[in-house]
């Protein structure tokens, strides 16, 4: 099977204390709409925060987007891939986590950013959002996971993290990551920006 990996999602999970609100984010990303010259090509904002799950906060993108996400397994900030990824698979994979920093290191340094929202570098969800070249099965399992596993040995170490794959059909192609606590953002970003 030949296939163009570009439909790449990571999130990084995150926690914040009950009753927590997004409001923030609005001011933020409204803001960051107007950057006409983001990689992303942001092109609207949506405020989806009275869905008990869903995107939250979605800045949509033509290269991506980006969202406060409330989805399973629960609160965290999600870069959702759409296009303008190259090279090998792994380095697809290495690149969205690199947007996905990116974008997060911006965002928890903007005044406004709430410290109770704290991220966890070490904790991270990543699903293939196209059903129909990668299904979630064991022949697209064989064709991508050796290439996950080289991306996320290049971001945690060699044998750095656990995946637990989603082996539910009904679902996307996809992986729960857990790497060992105190990870942090810098450490984490800089070797995305390296990989």
């Amino acid at each position: 099977m030949s296939a163009d990996l570009q439909r790449i999602h990571v999130k990084m999970l995150a926690q914040a204390p009950p009753g927590f609100r997004l409001d923030p984010f609005l001011v933020i990303f409204g803001r960051w709409r107007q950057d006409k010259n983001h990689p992303a090509q942001w092109v609207d904002l949506a405020d989806y925060a009275h869905m008990a799950r869903g995107p939250g906060i979605l800045l949509a993108g033509h290269q991506g987007n980006f969202a406060i996400d409330l989805n399973r397994p629960g609160l965290g900030v999600l870069y959702a891939g759409k296009k303008d990824f190259g090279g090998s698979n792994d380095e697809r994979i290495v690149e969205a986590f690199r947007r996905c920093l990116d974008l997060a290191k911006a965002l928890v340094a903007e005044p406004a950013y709430p410290a109770e929202l704290q991220l966890r570098p070490e904790a991270w969800e990543f699903y293939i959002n196209d059903r129909l070249q990668f299904p979630n099965n064991d022949v697209t399992d064989g064709m991508l996971r050796p290439a996950i596993e080289a991306a996320l040995n290049k971001l945690f170490g060699e044998g750095g993290c656990d995946m637990m794959r989603d082996n539910d059909p009904q679902r996307r192609y996809g992986f729960s990551i857990r790497a060992a606590s105190g990870l942090t953002l810098d450490t984490l970003h800089q070797r995305a920006k390296a990989g």
